[in-house]
């Protein structure tokens, strides 16, 4: 890892703390310091900074600041943070997002997990590039305000500066599934909807996440990239991002899906954008960014190699005789962290049947036992049928 060292340029910041022992700070092994044996036992995360054009400082300095809030809470056990700084780009945006593929590749490779902080979505493509490079099948969660991916976007303020649309929804054989999480109906217009549902694309609307917010955790403990638009949140919650929109999440949703990701054993790469700190003039967003981060990194330190680690067969069966077209459903819960899956017969090109696994509630598998069919399962047995 010792080459990376000669693509970033190291995060400077000030602390306003003194017992760092205490401190998050404690988990950190700065750039400068990095080694190949810097690589532990325990959970690595890696924070990159990451901006697409060459003048944007102004991001770049607020991710200094981020720091200084993040470093100084509670420090949490069992995992390290690899501060990677700011990678070095130049004027072509392009060769900027293979840099960064290749970093990507090979911290994945290395097992760390990289929070990437960027100033456009195109980054995106660079982690697309990643999973390409290491020819890893990945599934995608977006937390946004709207789902533009079927068209032009809806506003010319939110345009990307590289496209990336076509490139991970079109003629991509490593996209297994991507969900939306947290749009708002009336800023999505009825053609991007209809593309979700032919492409059998996992949805949940704002109004989803307000009613029951743990109903976001399967569809982000079945994801390898977790996407945080800053845009999905409330001005008042939020006011330094691009579109500051009146409605959206609350700070303390974010930090829970968040949580969420952290957590499971298959999240792998977490991004945030459109954070714009000209707006920031009281640190409220850059604030709640550290602060969402940290959740990441808590659910980290307390996640438990649940499937696929572990066999199913180590984990609790439950079979539920139906009366419909489907005759049994079949349930797993894990003893070690008290989460469900439900088992998804698959039959291949020659009829084959085999069986996966994909994460569901509780509330599934009482569903099921009022012979009802949880949603989620429907959904997938459509998406192994495409």
């Amino acid at each position: 890892m010792k080459e990376l060292q000669y693509l970033f340029e190291p995060c400077f910041y000030d602390f306003s703390f003194n017992n760092h022992k205490s401190h998050l700070y404690s988990n950190v092994i700065t750039i400068d310091k990095l080694d190949d044996k810097s690589m532990s036992d325990i959970n690595s995360l890696a924070i990159i900074n990451f901006s697409i054009n060459t003048g944007k400082k102004n991001f770049i300095n607020s991710l200094y600041k981020l720091r200084s809030y993040l470093y100084s809470y509670r420090k949490i056990d069992n995992v390290q943070i690899i501060d990677l700084g700011t990678f070095i780009n130049n004027t072509d945006a392009f060769e900027n997002i293979n840099g960064l593929a290749y970093v990507l590749s090979d911290l994945l490779l290395k097992g760390a997990l990289p929070i990437i902080l960027s100033d456009d979505r195109s980054v995106v493509l660079a982690i697309h590039k990643a999973y390409e490079l290491i020819k890893r099948f990945y599934n995608l969660a977006f937390i946004l305000p709207f789902i533009d991916v079927n068209a032009d976007n809806l506003w010319e303020q939110s345009k990307d500066l590289l496209p990336w649309h076509n490139e991970i929804f079109k003629d991509n054989n490593l996209l297994n599934n991507a969900t939306f999480i947290g749009y708002q109906s009336y800023l999505t217009d009825n053609e991007a909807l209809e593309w979700v549902e032919n492409n059998f694309y996992d949805t949940l609307r704002l109004g989803d996440i307000r009613e029951n917010i743990k109903a976001t955790e399967p569809y982000i403990r079945n994801s390898d990239i977790v996407c945080f638009d800053l845009n999905a949140m409330k001005k008042a919650e939020a006011p330094a991002t691009m579109l500051t929109l009146p409605n959206g999440l609350y700070a303390e949703e974010l930090c829970q899906l968040a949580f969420y990701a952290g957590m499971s054993d298959k999240s792998s790469v977490f991004t945030f954008y459109n954070y714009y700190p000209d707006k920031d003039l009281q640190d409220q967003t850059i604030q709640l960014l550290a602060q969402t981060i940290w959740y990441i990194v808590e659910g980290v330190s307390l996640r438990v190699k649940d499937y696929p680690f572990t066999a199913k067969t180590q984990m609790i069966k439950y079979t539920v005789i139906m009366d419909s077209a489907v005759k049994e459903l079949i349930f797993y819960r894990s003893p070690r962290s008290d989460r469900w899956w439900i088992e998804l017969p698959i039959y291949n090109t020659s009829q084959i049947q085999r069986h996966t696994l994909i994460p569901c509630l509780y509330e599934d598998y009482l569903a099921a036992l009022q012979n009802k069919i949880p949603h989620i399962f429907w959904n997938a047995i459509k998406k192994s049928k495409k």
